[in-house]
């Protein structure tokens, strides 16, 4: 079968994608993530598509339309003809097999979700909820029952008849994915997996004012700079000096707009205040923590169960290798996936 571009729209992007992913070649039904894409290269294959072809797509559209075949379609339309929805499909997959859905970490992407979702066996479909307000024109949800009710809807529209429903959330996305396993049972809905990936129940409000900024300059910008003087910056302000440094350390494109890193800042903290305010009671139903033992980056000791033992029916732990941010890395993702699969009846 010829995987080769079929006309100028396809050879362009298969151009975009060969630098972007330093390869020689690629096909054009070939998966972005499966021939070594990543976040920050989605960034550069969007900000390229822009350039050359004028149409706005966004990256979320990429994970979702995540070959040149797929992409080259929305090009030729030369419009959204419906608006991005934040349900992102990492992975169609095979039908036949329950779907899981990934909720939002704080940052608010899905990103984090794709090597997890590769490295699971069996063909599954994958779904991830990207945070309502990381795109243009939207309103952001400000709390955890807005945010799983708001998922519910949108996920029914996908969810195959019949089917159990299994979730999983990393981090801060676990509470979530809890309240959405809370909220589908008192729906009489058939849940299977709430997979919580080193997830706490509960954030301490205000235990750390500069969180928000502190996560998002380390640990998404990689870049070193002084957080109090960049918080007592204004936020275009902040934003372009952010946008700079991130540029200047490679881990931002050049032609990346201040916009969307505000919104960017904005969404670590609107999820941080979400789940400070949430009320974590009891879910009568089955739980598994996948609990890293590498618990240095800890800031305090916490407990085995991570305080989630006396809110659930019965709890189930799972060690995995790493620690709270290398758990979802390659050398660590393989065996959480592994342990996500063998909980996977279906």
């Amino acid at each position: 079968m010829n995987h080769s571009p079929r006309d100028s729209c396809e050879f362009q992007i298969c151009d975009i994608w060969q630098q972007a992913l330093g390869v020689a070649e690629v096909g054009v039904h070939d998966d972005f993530f499966e021939v070594g894409g990543h976040s920050l290269l989605a960034i550069e294959v969007v900000v390229q598509i822009r350039r050359r072809f004028g149409v706005d797509i966004t990256a979320g559209e990429l994970l979702e339309a995540n070959t040149i075949a797929k992409l080259a379609e929305i090009v030729r339309r030369g419009h959204r003809e419906t608006p991005a929805s934040p349900l992102i499909r990492l992975r169609g997959g095979d039908p036949d097999l329950a779907p899981v859905y990934g909720l939002p970490p704080v940052s608010g992407s899905t990103v984090v979700y794709v090597r997890l979702m590769q490295a699971l066996g069996r063909n599954r479909p994958f779904w991830a909820l990207q945070s309502v307000g990381l795109l243009p024109g939207e309103q952001p949800l400000t709390s955890a029952e807005e945010v799983a009710a708001d998922f519910i809807v949108r996920a029914r529209a996908v969810h195959p008849d019949g089917k159990p429903w299994h979730l999983l959330g990393y981090s801060m996305g676990g509470v979530y994915a809890y309240e959405v396993a809370k909220q589908l049972r008192a729906a009489g809905e058939t849940v299977g997996l709430v997979g919580l990936l080193d997830t706490r129940p509960t954030i301490e409000a205000g235990a750390d004012n500069d969180f928000a900024l502190q996560a998002l300059v380390e640990r998404a910008l990689k870049i070193e700079v002084d957080l109090d003087m960049v918080r007592s910056l204004d936020p275009e302000a902040r934003a372009e000096l952010l946008l700079k440094e991130a540029v200047a350390a490679g881990t931002l494109p050049a032609d990346f707009d201040s916009d969307r890193l505000l919104r960017m800042v904005d969404m670590y903290q609107i999820n941080l205040d979400a789940g400070s305010a949430y009320d974590p009671s009891g879910y009568p139903g089955d739980v598994t923590l996948y609990r890293v033992l590498d618990r240095a980056v800890e800031s305090v000791a916490l407990p085995y169960d991570l305080d989630w033992t006396a809110r659930v029916g019965r709890l189930e732990i799972r060690d995995v290798p790493g620690h709270h941010y290398s758990m979802i890395e390659p050398g660590n993702v393989e065996t959480l996936a592994a342990l996500v699969d063998a909980a996977l009846p279906d």
